[in-house]
């Protein structure tokens, strides 16, 4: 299995690295994000809030690259015929998605120091040292959890033709309650509690070094995957 996973992670990263219109945007839409939330809002917030911002733009970016780089990939897969190769295949499907996750969090720890560089220069704030580990942790477990909550939904819907409708949902939903461009627990207790339910905010706790639910974690780590395999053993090809 650790062979298939390292062929997938190595099949995963040369594409990737042949689409530079992709890791274009990759790079340069949370620096414009990050830019422009800090130059409207760093006035009115302490120092603390240039790394609080920087970390709650790399939650989106990862929520973002698990959503709709890694959970689109399957329905893209049914439509164009090929999963019911990948089902007679040796490779186990969940080696194949393992790699693409892991292709995806090495390019994160790029964007990650490529993003601690540009806050220096932008707001004369960085992330330090002692926090790396935990935003490194953060990285890979939002991934892991965003990726299979993907592959779940997608496949939740994997006959109809709208590719993002349900993922658009859950994603702003997530952001737009979570304490990532800024904390709405101070504005709103309600909004709290639901973003509390769901994972972003947990993600956003392990990324600035605070306590979190590592029962919420645990379970949003390991459940969505095991729905998706369920899903993928009982999918029938009709075409």
């Amino acid at each position: 299995m650790v062979r298939n996973i390292y062929l997938s992670l190595r099949v995963n990263l040369l594409e990737l690295s042949r689409n530079r219109a992709a890791l274009f945007w990759a790079l340069t839409f949370p620096l414009f994000i990050y830019t422009v939330f800090y130059l409207i809002f760093g006035v009115f917030n302490d120092e603390d809030y240039a790394t609080f911002l920087l970390t709650g733009v790399l939650a989106m970016t990862i929520a973002a690259n698990g959503l709709f780089g890694v959970g689109s990939i399957v329905k893209r897969i049914y439509q164009g015929g090929t999963i019911r190769l990948m089902k007679k295949m040796p490779l186990n499907i969940l080696s194949y998605f393992v790699g693409m996750v892991l292709n995806r969090f090495i390019m994160l720890i790029g964007l990650f120091l490529f993003l601690n560089v540009a806050a220096f220069f932008i707001s004369g704030q960085m992330i330090g040292p002692a926090q790396i580990p935990s935003v490194i942790l953060g990285l890979f477990v939002g991934l892991w959890i965003f990726s299979f909550v993907g592959l779940t939904l997608s496949f939740g819907n994997i006959k109809k033709n709208s590719e993002y409708s349900i993922v658009n949902i859950i994603y702003f939903l997530m952001l737009f309650t979570s304490n990532a461009l800024y904390n709405i627990s101070d504005f709103n207790p309600n909004v709290e509690t639901i973003a509390n339910v769901l994972p972003l905010n947990d993600i956003l706790h392990l990324l600035r070094s605070e306590p979190c639910n590592l029962v919420s974690i645990t379970l949003w780590m390991i459940i969505p995957v095991a729905v998706f395999y369920y899903l993928f053993r009982k999918v029938d090809y009709t075409r």
